[in-house]
């Protein structure tokens, strides 16, 4: 399957507030989604930064680690499980950096204990315990004032969107739920569960793919999706950056997002990126189903 990922790496460097510390963000994060986390790696004293090293913390799972500009990456793995993270870059004093990952969040409500290594060239270290709070009403972020805007479209609103700057704001209402719902495909994905991928699908669902056409989910279950999943091997596949708009009638919705896929297929290694867009609608029984299906792929780097 060519639903690859195109989420893009960041490495800032930007000066470093007087008493920062190493933080990951957000602070509050709702359960059993997909999120997007940034670390923030500042150097406050004289002593550049060579390194990071975060370990994940049991119940989350890791989907993705972009490469950021200028710097090196590794992962740790326990089976098909990344269990730790080391990102290798120089960060001078007063500077700092940011380095991104995309995990799947555990299903229960409570916190997210990071433990992260901050290492100098010096060959000394410290140690750092951030936390996220997972709950299912986070609080929005703080942002600076801005003129009062016009009000924003109610599928905007529903999206997490503000009308200016646009800034990202967890998703409420109908787009929550349908968030935590297109986190539950990436689930069933990963499990190679087909049955439980066929119950998100409307049955004439039609699926444009690298090029291609499906029409119907029988004929994409049994000529693509399903003969795929049989072959993959060591599969981590998620989305992020997922904005989500719910139409005026609440029946009608899309979704855009950035999605991954590593795998091992025979000989071959998939590690690729790619856009989707989804068409949703919602039935006379409040369920959800994917009508509309469209991404755009390429190879995010050559195959190994």
């Amino acid at each position: 399957m060519k639903r690859f990922s195109v989420l893009a790496a960041l490495l800032v460097m930007i000066p470093a507030l007087a008493s920062a510390h190493v933080s990951v963000s957000p602070r509050e994060a709702k359960p059993g989604i997909q999120q997007q986390y940034t670390v923030r790696v500042p150097t406050e004293g004289q002593v550049a930064t060579t390194a990071v090293y975060l370990q994940v913390p049991e119940g989350v799972t890791v989907t993705d680690v972009p490469q950021p500009d200028g710097a090196t990456h590794e992962v740790k793995k326990d089976g098909n499980r990344i269990v730790a993270i080391t990102w290798t870059r120089e960060i001078p004093p007063k500077q700092s950096a940011q380095f991104l990952f995309t995990a799947n969040n555990p299903a229960a409500a409570g916190q997210i204990s990071w433990k992260v290594q901050q290492r100098f060239a010096d060959g000394t270290s410290r140690d750092w315990t951030p936390g996220t709070k997972l709950t299912e009403t986070p609080a929005a972020p703080s942002v600076a004032p801005v003129a009062t805007p016009a009000a924003a479209p109610a599928d905007a609103q529903a999206a997490g969107h503000t009308a200016a700057g646009h800034q990202m704001l967890p998703p409420s209402g109908e787009a929550a739920v349908i968030e935590k719902w297109l986190a539950e495909y990436d689930a069933a994905f990963n499990a190679k569960d087909l049955d439980k991928l066929g119950t998100f699908y409307h049955p004439d669902v039609t699926i444009y793919e690298g090029g291609g056409i499906d029409n119907g989910w029988a004929k994409y279950r049994d000529g693509h999706l399903g003969p795929e999943l049989k072959a993959f091997e060591n599969l981590q596949f998620g989305h992020s950056n997922r904005q989500i708009h719910v139409l005026g009638d609440g029946k009608t919705a899309y979704a855009v997002s950035t999605y991954s896929l590593k795998a091992k297929m025979g000989e071959r290694t998939i590690d690729s990126g790619g856009l989707e867009t989804l068409i949703l609608v919602k039935g006379a029984d409040g369920v959800w189903k994917i009508r509309h299906s469209h991404t755009s792929s390429r190879p995010r780097r050559p195959a190994q």
